[in-house]
């Protein structure tokens, strides 16, 4: 998807990367079909789905389990 570039220097500076780069990800042949809402909650979902399993690591590695459970792929 394109998004200029002051688009995204308030995204950085919100510290929204990675809603920016879920943005930066979709494909513009996938997603032309679609209205924009869908397009903001496609990029929102593989933002927040993102941000779950990085939080999900974290606490993980943080409890510092004697065996951790196995890696998702």
């Amino acid at each position: 998807m394109i998004i200029d570039t002051e688009t995204k220097r308030k995204l950085r500076e919100m510290n929204a990367s990675d809603l920016l780069d879920a943005f930066e990800r979709l494909d513009e042949r996938t997603t032309a079909p679609m209205s924009h809402t869908e397009v903001v909650r496609l990029a929102v979902d593989n933002a927040h789905s993102g941000h779950m399993d990085a939080k999900i690591q974290r606490l993980v590695k943080r409890a510092g389990l004697r065996y951790p459970p196995p890696r998702r792929t």
